[in-house]
């Protein structure tokens, strides 16, 4: 192989021939960045598809809490309607036997005179710390229980 300076080839059917080599190795190279360009619009197009599917899941899934949550306020407002119906000596014992984070809820719905009534006909510890949780904002909450 006689060559005229750095990297230049003399004979022309060599020349013609290295070109060919380098065509048929772009060829290739296009054919497979083609193939891995189909292969990523595949993919492309999957994932927009599941991120549809994710973002109606999350629709559903909010819809559904609010709903629970509107129940649950109407569920508390009647708990609250009943032991506010109650004589004070009878809610008292119904708020002291439920969990204390339904209690206060329920609490919070009652007039304070109502509540004020319940909370002292309850025995030992529990009204102060109904009371007490009465009182707590959230982030008073969230910073007590760090």
């Amino acid at each position: 192989m006689a060559q005229e300076g750095p990297g230049l080839i003399k004979d022309p059917l060599l020349l013609l021939k290295s070109l060919e080599e380098r065509r048929d190795s772009l060829d290739k190279r296009e054919e497979q960045l083609a193939i891995r360009e189909g292969d990523l619009k595949r993919l492309e197009e999957k994932l927009a598809k599941r991120i549809e599917s994710l973002e109606k899941l999350r629709g559903v899934i909010q819809r559904d809490l609010a709903k629970e949550k509107e129940i649950d306020t109407a569920n508390i407002a009647r708990l609250a309607k009943i032991y506010g119906n109650m004589k004070a000596k009878s809610a008292a014992s119904g708020l002291q036997s439920i969990d204390q984070d339904t209690a206060v809820k329920v609490l919070k719905v009652m007039s304070e005179k109502v509540a004020g009534k319940i909370l002292g006909k309850m025995k030992g510890g529990n009204a102060v710390a109904l009371a007490n949780e009465l009182g707590l904002s959230i982030a008073e909450k969230r910073n007590r229980g760090r």
